[in-house]
C-alpha cells in the first residue's frame, strides 16, 4: 500500500497548496480563473521529462493521454466557473464528493477495478469526511446554473482521472504523465487566450510585479501583487509535486481511492483555521464557533477511521 503514503502525502501538499490558495483569492486575486491558468501554464515544466521518458502513448493510448489533459483543463476551467456563480460551500462539496463516486464508477467500468468491502467502507467514509469539511453555512440556494457546472467539472475531473489511469497502466507513469501535462499546457494557452484573456492579463500584472519588486496594491486587494506572486509561485510548487505524487499514486493503485483522499486538503484547512482562530476569518474565509467545531472535529474522526479500513 505504499501509493496510498504517497496519495496522502501528495494531498497534504496539496492541502498546504489550497490554504495559500484560499488566502490568495480572498485577499489579491480578483479572477479564480488566473490561478487555472496559472496551474495549466506550469505544467509545461513537464518538458524537462522528456529525455527519461522510454515510452510514449500512441494510438489509441495518446488519444487517452489528449482526452486527460484536455478534461484536466476543461474541469479546472468550469470548478471555477461554478465558484463564480455559486457558494463554495455548496459547489466545494458536491464536486469533492462526486468525483471519486464518478471515478469508481469509471474505473469499475472500463478497467475492472474492484474494491473489498472494507475498501468500499472506508471509500464512503472518507467522502463523507470531506463533504462536512469542505461545507459551510450557505446564505443562498445553488443556482441551476452553478449546480450543471458543479456536475459538469465533477465529471470532468473523474474522466482525466480515468483515461489517465488507462495510459499509466498502458505506457508507464512518465511516458503517460508527460504527455497529459503537454497537452494541458497547450490547452491553458488557448483558453487564456481566447475564452478568459483578462485571466491572462493578471497573470502578466503578477510576473510584471515581481519582476519589478512593486509592492503597490490593486483596488480591493489586501496584499501587493509582487507578495501575492510569491505566495503564487510557493503554492503551486506545492500543487506541482503534490500533483505529481497523487498522478504517481494513481499510477500505482486506485484511482478512486486516491481521489477520495482528498479529504486531506479539508482536514489541513480546517487545522490551519483552529491554528489560526481569529484570522482565520479574514486571511481564509473560514468562521469557527462551538458548533463547527464539533461537527468538523467529528468529520476528522470519520476521516481516520475511514483511512484506517483502506490503509
Amino acid at each position: 500500500m505504499t501509493w496510498i503514503i504517497i496519495a496522502i502525502l501528495g494531498h497534504a501538499a496539496n492541502g498546504f497548496a489550497f490554504i495559500i490558495d484560499k488566502i490568495l483569492l480572498n485577499n489579491a486575486f480578483k479572477r479564480s480563473a488566473t490561478y487555472a491558468g496559472l496551474v495549466g501554464l506550469l505544467s509545461a515544466l513537464a518538458l524537462v521529462l522528456i529525455p527519461w521518458v522510454t515510452a510514449w502513448p500512441l494510438g489509441g493510448d495518446l488519444l487517452l493521454a489528449i482526452l486527460s489533459g484536455l478534461t484536466f483543463m476543461a474541469a479546472l476551467w468550469t470548478f471555477f466557473a461554478a465558484l463564480s456563480r455559486g457558494e463554495a460551500s455548496r459547489v466545494i462539496p458536491i464536486i469533492s464528493a462526486l468525483i471519486p463516486i464518478m471515478t469508481l464508477i469509471g474505473t469499475s467500468l472500463f478497467l475492472a477495478e474492484r474494491l473489498s468491502f472494507y475498501e468500499l467502507l472506508g471509500f464512503f467514509m472518507l467522502i463523507t469526511a470531506t463533504v462536512i469539511l469542505a461545507g459551510g453555512k450557505a446564505q443562498n440556494r445553488l443556482t441551476l446554473n452553478a449546480l450543471l457546472l458543479s456536475l459538469l467539472s465533477a465529471f470532468l475531473f473523474a474522466v482525466s482521472s480515468v483515461s489517465g489511469k488507462a495510459v499509466y497502466d498502458s505506457v508507464g507513469f512518465l511516458g503517460g504523465f508527460t504527455t497529459t501535462r503537454i497537452v494541458a499546457a497547450l490547452t491553458s494557452i488557448m483558453l487564456v487566450m481566447l475564452v478568459d484573456p483578462l485571466a491572462g492579463e493578471e497573470i502578466k500584472d503578477i510576473v510584471k510585479s515581481m519582476t519589478a519588486g512593486r509592492q503597490k496594491k490593486r483596488s480591493g486587494q489586501l496584499m501587493s501583487m509582487a507578495t501575492a506572486g510569491k505566495l503564487a509561485i510557493v503554492g503551486q510548487t506545492l500543487g506541482g509535486l503534490g500533483f505529481i505524487a497523487i498522478q504517481y499514486a494513481i499510477s500505482l493503485g486506485s484511482a478512486s481511492i486516491v481521489n477520495a483522499l482528498q479529504v486531506m486538503q479539508f482536514a489541513l484547512l480546517v487545522i490551519a483555521a483552529f491554528i489560526l482562530k481569529n484570522k482565520a476569518q479574514t486571511l481564509l474565509g473560514e468562521s469557527l464557533n462551538r458548533s463547527v467545531i464539533i461537527i468538523k472535529g467529528l468529520a476528522l474522526v470519520i476521516m481516520a477511521i475511514g483511512l484506517s479500513l483502506i490503509v
